[in-house]
């Protein structure tokens, strides 16, 4: 104990002599430690945190699949979820939940939110219990059952100001006048309806009864004993069963028993790991960095270390003091480390978007607690065990005789020169495989941002509203509430053209039919197409700037008793009659168990439903004069910055109506700027670009350093070869030569790590090749000119070696 307080000791006074490499050390770890530990305490929360339930291995989500249609994924319909949960033997309990959007009413005027119906027994199901009042009560969700409501604990506190006599008041959603039955707890979170506030007893009305009608979530928790693969084996002969019972609905459809947790994480999983790689990758090039600077300072101490070693200094007592000096080193850039991700934690999840935050429970009051400060410190231990091992290690055979005998002077053996050069080539080549990640996936998000969505995004207005139903029971109602907001909305100075849709573009792959083309009804409909159905007003084209690809628009003509058109997008027309006009043909929505026929009278360009790296499915359009709905987008085509006009557009629609709620008011670029697939795309490339760029700016430090202290080094050398007729440009070539070999090797084998490690992330490009030779090449390049550019110095300074000085002193 006592040798360790004198090695910390003469570590501190080491630290404090060479003050200016101590804080350029601290400083360069922190920000490594720092953005690891965020980066792992991230990761940690989402993949190893469990679900915030009593045996959440347990919990599993139901999806329904069919071998084609516009989803890989989607929900259940009410009638199977009945089947499923009644004739099972794997469910220990089994209900559901659907979201969807309400008008909620209060002191404050309306409010249109998010809010989730689910089945009376859905709470059993993650055995949650209430802060305060009671949880839904069995038959509750009937259609006769009490009008009744659940708080989430953020709207107890938002919308009542956390009153604790709550229990028993009444809110009004939907025109109706629901009573509060109770508080959910604070820590009760549920992905992906994080973002809820009220909850509602599910009630099976109208359309939601059809086999057909696909709009509920099953969840479920296993019996004791039951893993997730004899569920699935158990569902799957179900689902069989159920496709012979009712072939015309079920015969295609299949089911997916995912894993609760895995099913909420699984689209992040990817993203960060790589981060997390791309994080080590760089403490890597730190740690390389450092040992470089600190195996450079340890030959101004050759002549220290052999004279304790003469005097009968033990080597590995050395060895040890040079590791606690590293290690000192190491804590000090640990803390402001630490210190630095007090800051850096929620400012990154601050920037995270809302949508991708709410659908991520793990992520929820993230912040940095004891066990994140010792991750830093691990972090910053093993830092400082990697970069102070090489220096140690060399102190176990220095050059004793050779050492002694000099008269001052250092110098470098040939270990230590060799082993710098490996450490500066190892620097290049890891800087080279993160410039390459990080080039393809700029280019692949450059790709995906030049994606052309069918649609004109410049200048476009959108927002959301919902009318009440109550007032707006009618259809005639809907219709003329619709047209007179255009026709107002038209007339605003600085609108060129207003439209309106039940789903905007690019939000996802909702709201999807099955239809049949006129005459091929069967038994079981297996040439029956799924595709997106969109409601729109007449003028929702022009409005878009989405091209006519023949026919025509809906216009006028297309309302009330008249005969039901549509419009279908060009990929519906190539999929449905491929070689045929599809002009005047007739679809059968097979919704209907009797021919429900809709006429084809337009076809328009693709318009991208769901995402811009996902290709444009199949859609179906129908004029809203014929299915006028309550709850649309607006989308305002403007002559002006959109935003300038928000406040007018929106002082429109509570002239017409006060009590019409108005939400998600946005431009469509902020709009897909913020959507989940643009965000984790844009935060991959940004931070392995930026990495890659501090990483770029280490190694060229790192040989810089290297060669400058090399020159130092090799003065009498040069001095010499000056002496004896060798030009300044001969010595320029020879640093230049010994840099450049080192930058080839090093960009040589980052070239060819950089092809191996491409096809790991394949999976993240779009329009990109991970064997990308334009990419490759021009990392390449990048980084040799970069490190030509760090010797250059060095090289110039080695001619301006003055031989006489140098014989003088000789």
């Amino acid at each position: 104990m006592h040798q360790l307080i004198q090695d910390l000791r003469y570590a501190l006074r080491q630290s404090g002599k060479n003050l200016g490499v101590t804080l350029a050390v601290v400083l360069v770890l922190a920000f490594g430690i720092a953005a690891n530990a965020v980066t792992f305490t991230v990761l940690k929360a989402t993949l190893l945190r469990p679900l915030p339930y009593p045996n959440p291995d347990r919990l599993v989500q139901l999806w329904n699949s069919r071998d084609k249609g516009t989803a890989s994924s989607f929900e259940f319909s009410y009638p199977d979820f009945v089947d499923y949960r009644d004739h099972n033997d794997v469910f220990e309990i089994l209900d559901g939940y659907s979201n969807r959007g309400a008008t909620v009413r209060g002191p404050q005027g309306a409010e249109r939110l998010i809010l989730t119906v689910c089945g009376a027994k859905f709470f059993d199901v993650l055995q949650v219990k209430p802060s305060l009042g009671r949880l839904f009560l069995p038959l509750e969700d009937l259609p006769q059952g009490q009008l009744s409501a659940v708080l989430s604990y953020k709207g107890w506190h938002r919308r009542f100001g956390g009153d604790p006599g709550i229990v028993g008041k009444t809110i009004v959603i939907n025109d109706e006048p629901r009573t509060i039955v109770g508080v959910l707890p604070r820590e009760f979170v549920f992905a992906p309806s994080n973002s809820t506030e009220i909850w509602m007893p599910v009630r099976i009305l109208g359309w939601m009864q059809r086999r057909n009608a696909h709009w509920f979530h099953p969840v479920g928790r296993l019996k004791p004993g039951v893993n997730l693969r004899q569920a699935q084996a158990a569902l799957s002969n179900f689902a069989i069963q159920l496709g012979r019972e009712y072939p015309d609905s079920n015969a295609d459809l299949r089911v997916q028993v995912a894993d609760l947790r895995e099913d909420i994480v699984g689209p992040v999983r990817p993203v960060l790991v790589l981060l997390m790689a791309v994080m080590g990758c760089f403490l890597l090039i730190i740690c390389g960095n450092l040992a470089g600077l600190l195996l450079t300072q340890s030959i101004g101490r050759q002549k220290e270390i052999s004279i304790r070693l003469a005097l009968g200094a033990r080597r590995w007592r050395i060895m040890r003091q040079l590791l606690t000096e590293s290690c000192v080193l190491s804590v000090f850039g640990g803390l402001a480390g630490a210190a630095l991700s007090i800051w850096l934690l929620p400012t990154t999840l601050a920037s995270i978007p809302k949508d991708v935050l709410m659908a991520m429970p793990a992520w929820q009051g993230l912040h940095v607690d004891f066990g994140f400060l010792l991750v830093a410190l691990a972090l910053a231990v093993l830092t400082g065990i990697i970069f102070g091992l090489a220096p140690a290690l060399l102190s176990f055979r220095p050059q004793l005789r050779a050492t002694l005998q000099e008269s001052g002077r250092s110098s470098a053996g040939r270990g230590r020169n060799r082993l710098r050069n490996v450490l500066v080539v190892a620097e290049i080549a890891l800087v080279v495989v993160l410039l390459h990640g990080g080039g393809l996936m700029l280019k692949s998000l450059a790709t995906v941002l030049h994606v052309d969505p069918g649609f004109e995004t410049n200048n476009l207005l959108t927002m959301s509203i919902g009318l009440p139903n109550k007032k707006y029971s009618k259809d005639a109602d809907l219709v003329a509430f619709h047209h007179n907001l255009l026709e107002k909305l038209n007339a605003l100075p600085g609108v060129l053209s207003a439209g309106e849709i039940d789903t905007l573009p690019l939000t996802g792959g909702r709201n999807t039919s099955m239809f049949v083309r006129e005459g091929h009804r069967s038994a079981t409909n297996k040439e029956a197409i799924e595709a997106n159905s969109r409601d729109i007003s007449p003028n929702y084209f022009t409005v878009m700037h989405i091209p006519l690809r023949a026919g025509r628009f809906l216009d006028e003509r297309d309302r009330g008793a008249s005969p039901h058109v549509v419009i279908i997008n060009q990929t519906l027309a190539d999929r449905a009659f491929p070689h045929e006009d599809p002009i005047g043909k007739r679809i059968d929505f097979t919704f209907s168990k009797v021919p429900n026929l809709w006429e084809i009278v337009g076809i328009v360009g693709d318009e991208n439903a769901t995402a811009l790296d996902a290709k444009p499915n199949p859609i179906i359009y129908d004029s809203m004069a014929q299915s006028p709905d309550s709850n649309v987008s607006v989308v305002v085509r403007t002559k002006v910055p959109p935003q300038s006009l928000s406040l007018s557009v929106q002082q429109v629609i509570r002239e017409i109506d006060p009590d019409v709620p108005i939400s998600d008011v946005e431009t469509m670029s902020q709009m897909i700027s913020e959507s989940p697939s643009i965000f984790l795309r844009r935060t991959s490339a940004y931070l392995i670009a930026a990495f890659a760029g501090l990483g770029l700016v280490l190694a060229a430090v790192g040989l810089y350093s290297l060669l400058a202290y090399g020159v130092s080094q090799r003065t009498r050398e040069l001095g010499i070869r000056l002496a004896l007729g060798a030009q300044p440009r001969d010595v320029f070539r020879l640093i230049i030569g010994g840099g450049s070999r080192l930058a080839v090797a090093g960009v040589v084998l980052g070239a060819a790590a950089a092809l191996g490690v491409s096809q790991l992330i394949a999976t993240f490009l779009f329009g990109v090749k991970p064997d990308d030779a334009a990419t490759l090449i021009a990392v390449s390049v990048l980084m040799f000119l970069v490190a030509s550019l760090a010797t250059a110095h060095p090289a110039r300074r080695a001619t301006r070696v003055d031989p006489m000085v140098v014989l003088r002193e000789e």
